[in-house]
């Protein structure tokens, strides 16, 4: 038997259904780059512009917190070598620190992060969706709220039925559309240059006028902003079981593919100002697309609309394969009914758990639609909520993983590690003190945003200890008295 599958009566995992290994190092590689080029690298730097006022910081914070998720991926490539199942961290979690925090991982990422990240993409592709339609005249005036909002119900809906047929159905989409974005991207960096387009005087201001209290406080806000565009790098955790050679793979694809991802978004970065004054990066509504504009006229603009959309059709679609792998080991671990764990009989996907999660993003796009209904709310005001709302549950849980590495080659220094981390224990420490940083600066802009998540969160407290009561012991599947 191979060891790096979980065997049905292992300890801690009662496998009532083991995943096929059927991705291969690209997949993983495509579901990295895939999971975090989607919507924030087309549609964040204007927002991260007004708030820090100069390119030399805009820069630095785009290479810190690049930094800082390099280092949480060296960690988080060491747990997902030694334990490579389905359900990523919701396994470390569990073996570091017992069921409840692991279940309360898998409980926010069903509630806030997966779910809500699903409904942002979503969004962001209804968004370019709309400009394109003007753009080629198939709409006057755009699409209205009702119909932004069953359009992008839509778009969860197919990537739900494309992911249920099989991981290679998905893999083959993730690739294909992480190779035309990655494209797209390429094509920004490199065209301002051929076409003599680049001009180095845009990148003024380098610097601030003043560093004071309220610098550093939209330094801490732009921090926000920049971690959603490099969110969804812990996503190869989560399909590790269904991965060849996991123990080599998975710590390999987190290390190529972020290596990408960094020099990407620097790049990419410095292209929009090279191409726009600063003052129209930070009034900008569709930076790419204006960016694309300005390098090859209106058919740019529309090029631009086709290209982040595919984007976010890409990210939306890895956010669906690998989330329902989370609610697959939950419920593998008797916390979530047994039929969540259920495999297709034909497909051989947690089709049960895809539903499940489709389900409540319908439900979540639908309730932000109708958040933000009123006179001047648009589909980007919706995004912008479920973005904010994805950040504060993630950031909590992913420091949790990273600070696993200590709790576990503590409780388990013997267990055999494939992978160590490169620059232990200095490069997790550096990533949980960037983790203080961004907690500090959501806990100070973003109030509602955290309490609402923190509620969330703890009310999965009541649902554990509700599973424990009703089956009499800990771990045994629900509705399963035996």
């Amino acid at each position: 038997m191979d060891p790096a599958r979980p065997e049905a009566s292992s300890g801690e995992i009662a496998a009532h259904a083991i995943l096929p290994q059927t991705l291969r190092l690209r997949d993983a590689v495509a579901v990295v780059v895939g999971s975090m080029i989607g919507s924030g690298i087309f549609m964040k730097e204007p927002t991260i512009a007004g708030q820090v006022g100069a390119f030399g910081p805009i820069l630095g914070i785009w290479l810190a917190v690049g930094i800082l998720t390099w280092c949480g991926a060296l960690a988080i490539g060491e747990l997902a070598a030694m334990m490579p199942q389905a359900g990523g961290p919701y396994v470390y979690l569990r073996e570091a620190y017992g069921r409840l925090p692991a279940f309360l991982w898998g409980w926010t990422e069903f509630w806030i992060i997966r779910t809500a990240s699903i409904g942002s993409l979503a969004c962001a592709t209804v968004i370019y969706l709309e400009a394109l339609m003007i753009r080629t005249g198939e709409s006057a005036s755009g699409l209205s709220h009702s119909q932004q909002a069953l359009i992008a119900c839509g778009v969860v809906l197919l990537l739900a039925a494309v992911n249920a047929r099989g991981a290679r159905w998905g893999a083959v989409v993730q690739n294909s559309t992480t190779l035309i974005k990655t494209g797209f991207l390429g094509m920004l960096i490199v065209m301002p240059w051929v076409l003599g387009r680049a001009d180095p005087a845009h990148l003024a201001p380098l610097a601030p006028d003043n560093v004071g209290i309220d610098f550093w406080r939209s330094v801490g806000l732009a921090m926000i902003a920049v971690k959603w565009p490099y969110d969804g790098w812990v996503n190869v955790g989560f399909i590790a079981e269904e991965i060849e050679r996991p123990q080599r793979n998975v710590p390999l694809a987190l290390s190529l593919g972020l290596g990408a991802i960094v020099l990407l978004y620097l790049l990419t970065t410095i292209s929009y100002h090279l191409v726009l004054p600063f003052n129209e990066v930070v009034g900008s509504k569709r930076i790419a697309a204006d960016v694309s504009q300005s390098l090859f006229g209106p058919a740019g603009a529309t090029l631009a609309a086709v290209g982040v959309m595919i984007s976010t059709l890409g990210a939306c679609n890895s956010n669906m394969l690998t989330g329902p792998r989370i609610y697959f080991a939950l419920a593998r671990d008797g916390l979530l009914p047994r039929a969540v764990s259920a495999l297709h009989p034909t497909y051989r996907t947690p089709a049960n758990a895809i539903w499940l999660q489709t389900v409540w993003a319908v439900v979540l796009v639908v309730a932000a639609f109708a958040w933000k209904s009123g006179p001047g709310d648009s589909v980007a005001d919706a995004f912008d909520e479920l973005t904010d709302f994805v950040i504060f549950g993630g950031e909590m849980f992913y420091a949790m993983t990273v600070a696993a590495v200590f709790v576990l080659r503590g409780k388990y220094p013997d267990r055999a590690r494939p992978y160590r981390t490169w620059g232990y224990p200095f490069t997790p420490l550096i990533y949980l003190a960037g983790f203080a940083a961004v907690l500090t600066s959501l806990l100070m802009n973003k109030p509602v945003q955290t309490v609402a998540g923190s509620v969330l969160i703890l009310a999965g407290v009541g649902w554990y200890y509700a599973v424990k009561l009703s089956t009499g012991r800990q771990g045994q599947p629900l509705g399963n008295e035996d």
